[in-house]
This record gives structure tokens, sequence and C-alpha cells, in this order.
């Protein structure tokens, strides 16, 4: 009979024990887990992407030489990657040649791409500049259609998309300006992400603060 009752009295005891171990409030925890692995990610990609968008505006010049370099090596990899699977698949599928070319002619551009970084700024500039034209053309559309539906604000679009479309000419026939606006265009795109992780990092260590009072 002793040994039932500290038995009984043992288990009673593991039982507060892991009773106390387990999280009582189950919100609590996952909110927790949540702030614990983003936090950590949201401090550093926004301390990365102010760094970066700095050394944009106060260096432009060296961050075009590197972005050149970047997306000379990403092409490359890139092409290997595709050439490498078309191989694969028309080894296994009676197919797949067109990766093969399309990874191969990748390659040679990321090769030119690192060889010749200052014809490969200004291609950069003018892909940079064509798709700035066709945002502004989809604007130009978007907004005619607002005229036509009498929604929203309308006259404001178009204006807006007009001068879009004016930017882009004066870009095209400037590309030295382009590669400038290119430049503070993707640092003012990196302070906008760097904003928004700093704004995600706030709110939920908020939620945690407000899920733990």
């Amino acid at each position: 009979m002793p040994t039932s009752k500290s038995q009984k009295s043992k288990s009673v005891k593991a039982k507060s024990v892991r009773a106390s171990r387990t999280p009582r409030n189950p919100i609590a925890a996952s909110v927790k887990r949540l702030y614990n692995k983003s936090a950590p990610l949201l401090i550093c990609e926004a301390l990365l992407f102010g760094v970066v968008a700095i050394l944009m505006v106060f260096k432009p010049v060296m961050i075009l030489s590197a972005l050149v370099w970047v997306v000379g090596i990403a092409l490359v990899l890139f092409g290997l990657y595709r050439t490498i699977a078309g191989f694969v698949v028309s080894r296994d599928a009676g197919g797949g040649w067109f990766d093969v070319l399309f990874g191969i002619l990748t390659v040679v551009l990321g090769v030119l791409f690192c060889i010749y970084p200052r014809g490969s700024v200004l291609s950069l500039v003018y892909i940079f500049v064509v798709l700035f034209m066709l945002r502004a053309i989809l604007s130009l559309i978007f907004s005619i259609n607002m005229i036509r539906a009498k929604i929203g604000y309308y006259w404001f679009d178009l204006i807006m998309s007009l001068v879009l479309i004016a930017l882009a000419v004066l870009l095209l026939v400037y590309p030295v300006a382009g590669a400038v606006v290119m430049v503070y265009y993707l640092a003012m795109t990196l302070l906008l992400y760097a904003a928004a992780d700093v704004y995600m990092y706030i709110e939920i260590l908020r939620l945690k603060k407000l899920v733990e009072d």
C-alpha cells in the first residue's frame, strides 16, 4: 500500500511537471515561434537593403559595375542549369534541345556581361527603359479605360501616364541619365522593402507583447 501511494504521488508530480512545461496559451506560443523565426530575418534583411540602397545613392558607378557582374554570373549559372537540364531531358524523353540551345545562349550572354561591363551597363539601362516604357503604356491604357468608365481620378492618372511615357522617351535619348535613374529607382525600391521589413518587425513585436500581457 505505501508503495502504491508513493507511485501515485510520483505520477502526480510528473504530470504537474509536464503541465508546467507545456504552454498554457497556444496562441502565445505560436506568436512567440513566429517572432523567433521572423524577427532576425526581418532585421538582417532591412539592414542589408538599407546599406545597399545607401551605397547606390552615394556610389552609383560602383553599384552599376557590381550589378553587371552579378547579372553576368547569374546568367552563366542559369544557362548552365538549363543546358544540363536540357541534356537530361533530351536523353530520357527525346526532347529538350530547345533548353540546351537557350542555356548555351544564356551562358554566352553572361560571359559577355562579365567581359564587356561598359556595354553591358548600357544594355541593362535599355532593358530598364523598355520595361519602364511598357509600364507607362500600361498606365496609359488603364487611365483611358478609367476615362471611359468615369471612375476614380482618371485625369490625374492620364497626366501621370503621359509624364511617364515622356520620361521613358527622354531616357532612351539620354542613356547616361537612364543609368542614374535606374540606380536611384533601385535604391528607392530597396528602401521601401527595408521600411516594410521594419514595419513587419514592429508589428510582430507588438503582437508578441500583446499576447504575453
